[in-house]
């Protein structure tokens, strides 16, 4: 567009220029015209051709003003806006999923893929009607509120999956009425200052032969040279639609691009060539934008891009701890793996983990998403949203809400009137633990919101003075250091909570630990929905019960989130959900933490956090400077006998101690007493 219309100036300017000649040479004579016109000519198409490059030089500063604003480009192994040349961009997102490849185990449909879908429903209704109610599915699976959503997120990138089935025509050409919409689809990402990734996910004849890939018949693209013509087409019109345009951060070649089965190992034989085809194809339209190379699944599988000298491109690895979906340390570990893949391969590119995710494990999640964040990895999770999933979907439906639509069985008007339900504002619920959580790690902000409030506020780190604990029955509580748990090498505080006796539920006045919070008097929680702590339990997988005092005395108890129980023998960030608190959450005094089974427990950093990721970022002077209000505890008279009554451990077993020093001599005194008065009564009956 900006090529076309820079050459208008240029037009006008040899026009004005020839009239002035023409204007000059008038006024002279015919012969001395006639004379001229060789010098003239040469004159002419001189000044033409420095003007043609002036207005060339600036039709490259424009293009180049334009690049530079949110313009993205790899710089060595990151990011930059300002096409490369500007501040470093860390690409924190989500996929789209089933807005246009459903896949049933995630979406409302019964079918195996989208091209039984299409034709089922083509076969079944005729094609106006078929179009019609996928129309009606897509407008209704994302709408304008989802782009608000994402921008309450923080994110500043969505992966769009995209399908062939839907975007070409019968004759190989772009439709228009999908192309339109992408276009909005982009264009409100825009608005929203959040980066597009266009995603071939369904590619003609299919990559992978798997539901996502919209086919599941088979693989048939790296052995059909017309699937492949196709597919190159398709991405070069792409290309000429958006070039130029800085909301797309990027084209990501192909999906999972694992081939059929004999094409899977050893993987790369068929398929990197074929990325190179694609490469070469959109770099012969489109020189600028990011193109994103997608593993089969790990760095080992990739050249180093020199081999094949590509630049300006991202290398995509997916991530799903298959055989650890419920245990955080496997899935740790395999985080780990994938830090010394990428360190082994040693490419100077970008990467983008452009799916993965952790599933129910809470912990597994932070720990996933701060070593992204460590090596500067861009991350966008699978998934936006999805139909009972669970963690799978940042938003989350049931299928009683979003049934599923029986392709072969159900009436065209009950597909529409099914498909019509997936509003994610009607129809869909926050998955609010993974979303707050996601929200923290997308957001630049690392201490307070956009009005001001704490993100995080510190309770009890047991670094700032000696708190004075408190046990409940069959409890007893004590300061110890850390490396009584772990043997750490560094030196620091904790609390260790010993309970005894049989099993059975904890209450808020036993078989707990009693902390209050650290130089202030009380902790104004409000606008914080989640306490965090540190713990260390040998056991391990217990839930605990976490009780919280206000100032007035009254009490909430609950326990902690069964996605996010502690691990054996290994220091663990768990959490409560206190939003739901019917206290006085201003004014919060003291923290019970109890357990039902007889052990040692191990207790580190409290705090009370607006997110499972938030850490507190207050000094020692603004906690001071935070004192609160005193309160006063008024349920624990009843547990008095059963406490230290204030004192800690050491002091409570000393005054124990004196207590039974005193009530022993007590006792010798009045049986000395009683045996000199009975002494002294039978020497006066001896008398008498």
């Amino acid at each position: 567009m900006i090529k076309k219309t820079g050459w208008l100036p240029l037009s006008a300017l040899c026009l004005c220029l020839l009239s002035g000649l023409l204007a000059g040479n008038a006024k002279k004579p015919v012969q001395a015209v006639a004379s001229e016109n060789s010098s003239a000519a040469e004159n002419n198409m001189e000044v033409s051709e420095n003007l043609e490059a002036e207005a060339q030089g600036k039709v490259v500063e424009i293009e180049k003003q334009v690049l530079g604003e949110r313009f993205l480009k790899a710089d060595g192994k990151v990011l930059r806006n300002h096409a490369g040349k500007g501040q470093v961009v860390v690409l924190r997102g989500t996929n789209i999923g089933g807005w246009q490849v459903m896949e049933s185990w995630m979406c409302p449909t019964n079918s195996p893929d989208q091209r039984t879908t299409i034709a089922t429903l083509t076969e079944r209704f005729g094609k106006e009607r078929a179009e019609e109610l996928l129309h009606t599915y897509e407008s209704t699976w994302i709408q304008e509120q989802d782009f608000d959503n994402l921008r309450e997120l923080n994110f500043n990138v969505v992966r769009l999956p995209i399908s062939y089935f839907n975007l070409l025509d019968e004759e190989g050409k772009l439709r228009k009425d999908t192309l339109a919409s992408y276009d909005w689809f982009v264009e409100e990402c825009e608005k929203r200052d959040i980066y597009v990734i266009l995603d071939l996910h369904a590619a003609p004849g299919s990559q992978n032969g798997r539901d996502h890939s919209g086919d599941t018949s088979g693989s048939t693209l790296f052995t059909d040279e017309k699937a492949q013509e196709l597919t190159i087409s398709l991405w070069q019109q792409l290309a000429e639609h958006y070039k130029g345009n800085s909301t797309i951060a990027g084209y990501d070649l192909l999906n999972e691009a694992e081939g059929n089965e004999q094409e899977r190992a050893p993987w790369g034989k068929v398929q990197l060539p074929f990325f190179d085809r694609l490469y070469q194809a959109i770099r012969s339209i489109d020189p600028d934008h990011i193109i994103l190379l997608n593993a089969v699944w790990a760095p080992g599988d990739m050249p180093d891009p020199s081999v094949y000298g590509w630049e300006n491109v991202i290398y995509e690895y997916h991530y799903y701890c298959w055989n650890g979906t419920d245990n955080p340390v496997t899935q740790r570990n395999f985080i780990n793996e994938a830090v010394k893949n990428d360190a082994k391969a040693g490419f100077d590119v970008p990467v983008l983990i452009g799916e993965f995710t952790l599933f129910d494990k809470l912990q597994s999640w932070e720990y996933a998403l701060r070593t992204f964040e460590e090596h500067g990895w861009s991350w966008t999770t699978w998934t936006y949203k999805t139909v009972d999933r669970g963690n799978w979907g940042i938003y989350n439906s049931t299928e009683s809400t979003t049934p599923k639509v029986n392709i072969y069985l159900d009436s065209a008007e009950t597909i529409k009137e099914k498909w019509s339900r997936l509003g994610t504002a009607e129809s869909f619920k926050k998955n609010k633990y993974l979303f707050d959580l996601l929200r923290t790690f997308a957001s630049a902000d690392t201490g307070e919101t956009a009005n001001g409030q704490k993100t995080a506020l510190c309770y009890q780190n047991f670094e700032y003075e000696e708190p004075k604990l408190r046990a409940g029955r069959d409890a007893v509580a004590e300061m110890v250091s850390a490396k009584e748990a772990t043997h750490a090498d560094k030196d620091s505080k904790a609390v260790k909570l010993t309970i005894s006796g049989a099993e059975q539920m904890p209450s808020a006045s036993s078989r707990n630990i009693c902390i209050p919070p650290a130089i202030r008097n009380s902790v104004d929680t409000s606008g914080l929905d989640y306490l965090t702590f540190d713990t260390y339990v040998r056991t391990g997988n217990r839930s605990l019960q976490v009780t919280l005092v206000d100032k007035d005395g009254k009490t909430w108890s609950k326990f902690t989130a069964a996605d996010a129980m502690p691990i054996a023998y290994s220091w663990e960030k768990i959490f409560v959900d206190i939003s739901n608190a019917d206290i006085d959450r201003s004014a919060i005094i003291e923290i019970r933490i109890g357990a039902n089974v007889a052990g040692e427990y191990y207790f580190d950093n409290l705090s009370f956090t607006d997110s499972y990721a938030a850490t507190p970022t207050e000094t020692v002077e603004e906690m001071k400077a935070d004192l609160g209000v005193q309160g006063r505890i008024t349920d624990w008279e009843a547990a008095a006998a059963s406490s230290n009554g204030g004192l800690s451990t050491k002091e409570g077993l000393r005054a124990k101690a004196l207590w039974w020093l005193y009530a022993a001599a007590g006792l010798s005194v009045l049986i000395l007493l009683s045996l000199g008065a009975y002494a002294f009564i039978c020497k006066i009956r001896r008398r008498r």
